[in-house]
């Protein structure tokens, strides 16, 4: 054999060498969870019924429901151990507890104001250390804490070591914290009451990649100015209004953004907050450039469901609209963008982890050779 077709052997063998580890980078980064949803599960004791609940509930039926391929992360105790139907299809991890999280829920007689009063406390704390490895590499993560100390939120904004850092920096991770929980003191019997600013939890949880969602009643009691001082920690902040829509924050903004509600005849709003922030993320990690929208739609689909099947059927009406669901294209589109982020490409993989990110890419390699991508 010549010289030259030595080389030619020696490139085709390098250029097959590099094609099969381009594979088995995209089928690595392919395989993540779209979604790590962490936080307690709840016994909500209402009218002497008592539903499993709690932010992960609803956020993990809401994901389910626009075709996120997620991974559950909770506490319970062993009388609920039987009774998590409400994770199927979400790979589960749930640490044991004497008792699960108890909320006991009673309102005033004209149903306008809620009163909880803590009745069991699991006293455990979840932290990323306690989340399977496979499961710490989900493209987004969303912390739902309960009370002050049930989610060690800032050990989920640290990547796990070198190794960690080189393959899956914080950056390449989509952050949201219901932050409910840390805006709660309990009194001498349980009961929750509101804190009047906010938290050492909270602050320590925020950071450039971390979206925080809160609503109108954690936020109204705080100093003036505290809800843009936080927000300028944040890569944006949602306040929730109820029926009035959502304000965005974003650090450097002058005024926040309104999210206008969308008007309907509301049967329960429990969980709505919850639909909202889970679509919200899922949004963010699509690339959809207004993920307020699909997350006030998706909200607005939750309310028209009774307490009665909550949260199972929370998110029953989402699909449609504004909130569309996760496809394997999407994980694609998303797989080579890593990619491309990787290889120190970030004006590439930015375009292409846009929400028609694919096309345009498509529609640019086949433009060069004057083909339009009309079926893709």
């Amino acid at each position: 054999m010549d010289a030259a077709s030595e080389s030619r052997r020696a490139r085709r063998a390098i250029a097959w060498t590099a094609l099969a580890s381009l594979v088995a980078a995209l089928a690595l980064e392919y395989s993540r969870p779209d979604l790590l949803i962490v936080g307690p599960i709840t016994v909500d004791i209402v009218d002497n019924d008592t539903p499993t609940g709690g932010s992960v509930s609803y956020a993990a039926v809401a994901a389910r429901a626009l075709g996120a391929r997620g991974c559950v992360v909770t506490v319970s105790g062993p009388q609920r151990a039987q009774q998590l139907d409400v994770f199927d299809g979400h790979a589960l991890t749930v640490l044991p507890s004497n008792v699960t999280l108890t909320f006991a829920h009673t309102y005033r007689w004209w149903g306008s104001h809620r009163k909880l009063q803590v009745t069991a406390n699991p006293q455990v704390t979840l932290t990323r250390s306690q989340v399977p490895l496979w499961c710490r590499r989900a493209r987004a993560v969303l912390l739902g804490p309960l009370t002050l100390h049930d989610v060690d939120a800032a050990s989920f904004t640290r990547a796990d070591g070198l190794l960690g850092r080189l393959l899956y920096p914080p950056s390449s991770q989509i952050v949201g914290l219901m932050a409910q929980g840390f805006q709660r003191a309990l009194g001498p019997e349980g009961e929750v009451m509101p804190l009047e600013e906010p938290s050492q939890q909270l602050l320590a949880g925020l950071g450039p990649g971390v979206t925080l969602f809160l609503s109108d009643v954690e936020t109204d009691a705080w100093p003036v100015g505290a809800v843009q001082a936080v927000a300028a920690r944040t890569a944006r902040m949602l306040v929730t209004l109820g029926d009035k829509g959502a304000h965005e924050y974003e650090p450097g903004a002058a005024a926040p953004r309104h999210i206008v509600p969308i008007k309907i005849n509301a049967v329960d709003t429990n969980g709505a907050g919850d639909t909202f922030a889970a679509a919200y993320t899922i949004a963010q990690l699509l690339g959809d450039p207004d993920p307020g929208a699909a997350a006030t739609w998706a909200a607005s689909r939750a309310v028209l469901q009774p307490q009665s099947c909550k949260p199972h059927c929370a998110p029953a009406l989402v699909p449609g609209g504004r909130a569309a669901p996760i496809t394997r294209a999407d994980r694609l589109r998303l797989s080579a963008a890593a990619l491309l982020r990787r290889a120190g490409l970030p004006a590439a993989a930015r375009a292409l982890a846009a929400r028609d990110g694919l096309r345009l890419a498509v529609d640019t390699a086949l433009g060069a050779l004057g083909v339009r991508a009309q079926s893709f």
